[in-house]
């Protein structure tokens, strides 16, 4: 579609000076696409604005050589201006790199034919990241073209949000952004226990688990961890301690159950921190930051169960001597003791024996 370019021609004569503006050295048609606007600066001096304002469509404002021709009784002056096509300006590549890796931006900008840098020559590119501070680069010029790479060697979480690439010749100032999401790494999930694995754990027992969350060094203080790590009945724990990029979480069970064995779930998840504010386009798939991971352990618990009896004759009749009373224990791991008592009060026990 149309686009709008403005020519600036400023005169000063006196008396008051006529302006001509043409076009490849034909002279213009002024009308709705070549318009006209003058203003004075300075009377005194009869200098004056002379503006052409050029609303057409880009190849036919780029490309041409406009002058202008300033006329008074004392004579006649022109200055020529070449409209150049502006700069292009591409930056690449838009993906989403790991924290950790190594990954590079590269901005390419592209002049017309006769066009040139103008600004900072020693920063012809100019970068910007996302707390707006410019940031150096590496710069390779060739005929017509300037090649400026970013260079992240690690990737780091903090190192997302959107880069802008920017260039001003003398065809005007143009720019390019990037959004870069950076991808969390999994964590690393290890589970330990007290006592340790040699110790056979029976029914009553208690056990200490810890779960160490390990997240790679290249992940910073901008993500948030979550976890949980779950045993019997429902018993949770959530992260407890932190140090550096290492998380623990512990579960003290004070008395497994009598089950042969018992699963423990170690679950974490890894995710932006709500108020991170590098996140800057509408488009940003925020959701492919996070990432959960799961360790299940099984406990194996020895359950011994207790012994059973068979009594003996439950009525015993006797008009004199000794009687015996006789009573079995049935499985269970022994040592086994044994215990007797009795409701009659003169009666007592003469003895007992085991075998």
């Amino acid at each position: 579609g149309p686009v709008s370019s403005n020519l600036t021609c400023i005169s000063t004569g006196s008396p008051a000076t006529i302006v001509t503006w043409m076009r490849d050295g034909q002279q213009l048609s002024l009308g709705d696409t070549y318009i006209p606007i003058q203003t004075v600066t300075d009377r005194r001096l009869s200098t004056y604005n002379n503006i052409l304002v050029i609303k057409a469509a880009s190849s036919d404002i780029f490309g041409h050589t406009y002058s202008c021709t300033v006329i008074n009784a004392f004579g006649t002056v022109s200055k020529a201006l070449v409209a150049y096509t502006p700069p292009t300006v591409t930056i690449s590549p838009h993906e989403t790199p790991t924290a950790g890796d190594s990954f590079s931006l590269t901005c390419t900008v592209t002049l017309a034919a006769g066009d040139y840098i103008v600004g900072d020559s020693g920063s012809p590119v100019q970068w910007k990241g996302p707390d707006g501070a410019s940031i150096k680069s590496t710069l390779q010029v060739m005929t017509n073209t300037y090649i400026s790479t970013l260079e992240f060697n690690p990737v780091r979480t903090t190192h997302g949000g959107e880069y802008i690439c920017q260039a001003t010749s003398t065809a005007g100032t143009i720019m390019d952004a990037a959004n870069i999401i950076i991808q969390i790494p999994p964590p690393t999930l290890t589970m330990s226990r007290d006592p340790d694995a040699s110790t056979t754990l029976r029914h009553g027992d208690s056990l200490s688990l810890t779960c160490t969350i390990q997240l790679d060094e290249a992940v910073d203080s901008d993500v948030v961890v979550t976890g949980r790590l779950q045993g019997q009945a429902g018993m949770s724990s959530n992260v407890v301690a932190r140090s550096g990029n290492v998380y623990e979480i512990v579960l003290h069970i004070p008395s497994l159950r009598a089950t042969p064995s018992e699963i423990c779930i170690c679950t974490t998840s890894v995710e932006p921190r709500l108020d991170v504010t590098f996140i800057q386009s509408s488009e940003s798939r925020i959701d492919s930051l996070n990432i959960t991971v799961e360790l299940a352990v099984i406990v194996w618990v020895s359950y011994t169960p207790p012994p059973g009896f068979t009594p003996g004759p439950n009525e015993y009749r006797a008009a004199s001597g000794p009687v015996r009373v006789t009573c079995t224990a049935v499985g269970g791991t022994g040592p086994v003791s044994y215990q007797w008592s009795s409701t009659c009060r003169d009666c007592p026990f003469l003895s007992a024996t085991r075998s």
